[in-house]
């Protein structure tokens, strides 16, 4: 029996996906299509989908210009099981938003809900503005801080 207890325990311990949301890092990966919302409450806002290893939809809402003329914004990321990360982004353009000019977005996490509460880390999003919007990819990671669930 006590055989039997300490098998299922170490099956649990190392148990895939719901054992590594507990803590720790997570490198992620993936795509990103974007477009511009109806109404915006900020300077530039956009919406879009995920692909990946955050794969859900999120929406970017720039708020102000540096003096350089990147632009500083707010980024929510509801991914497809309902847990939201929240972020302060900075996006340097590299050039008119027009088809085919290029941009890189660097996504600072603040936290979230449910396992995101307490995330750091980020994003590197280097994308292009398209005629519908934009499109790019993201890679970087979360860190999952004390008192995840």
């Amino acid at each position: 029996m006590k055989r039997l207890v300490g098998t299922i325990l170490v099956a649990l311990a190392t148990a895939g996906p719901a054992s590594a949301a507990a803590g720790g890092c997570h490198a992620v990966s993936g795509t990103f299509v974007a477009a511009s919302p109806p109404t915006c409450a900020g300077i530039i806002c956009t919406q879009g989908l995920l692909s990946g290893d955050l794969a859900g939809i999120y929406s970017f809402v720039g708020y102000a210009f540096t003096p350089s003329g990147s632009v500083l914004g707010h980024s929510t990321i509801t991914l497809d099981n309902g847990a939201v990360i929240t972020s302060d982004d900075e996006s340097v353009l590299f050039g008119p938003p027009i088809p085919g000019t290029g941009f890189v977005t660097t996504v600072n996490f603040t936290g979230g809900t449910r396992q995101f509460a307490h995330a750091t880390g980020g994003l590197v999003a280097p994308g292009v503005f398209t005629d519908s919007g934009t499109a790019g990819t993201y890679a970087g990671k979360y860190c999952l801080g004390k008192g995840a669930q």
